[in-house]
């Protein structure tokens, strides 16, 4: 497995990429910042949310598998999957509340980690 940070050259919204995952996910929470990776065929969404840091797998063409999970887990927040929680079965909930997707989506993933105020 190989996670690659996905460049953004112009200012764009997190929404303009992901919209209905975004105002499911935050709402109308304010975002710090955000970053794009691939690993494999997933897509993956780093938003720093400023108490909590948020992680969006969204695979378009396979379920999202345990390991891939716990890969991301380690990389990106440095930390294990007792420390975070992970919400599995997002696409399911947006789609029992009438969100609908403009690209197919097989599998969303949402973890979180809280942060403590600096």
């Amino acid at each position: 497995m190989k996670l690659i940070e996905t460049p953004i050259n112009k200012n764009l919204d997190l929404e303009y990429f992901y919209p209905n995952i975004t105002k499911f996910v935050f709402g109308a929470k304010a975002i710090k910042f955000f970053k794009l990776y691939a690993l494999d065929r997933t897509q993956i969404v780093y938003a720093d949310a400023f108490d909590k840091i948020d992680i969006i797998m969204i695979n378009t063409k396979k379920k999202i598998n345990k390991k891939e999970v716990d890969y991301v887990i380690k990389r990106l927040l440095n930390t294990t999957r007792e420390e975070v929680t992970v919400h599995i079965g997002i696409k399911n909930e947006m789609q029992k509340k009438g969100y609908s997707f403009s690209a197919p989506r097989k599998d969303i993933i949402v973890i979180q980690k809280n942060v403590e105020p600096s």
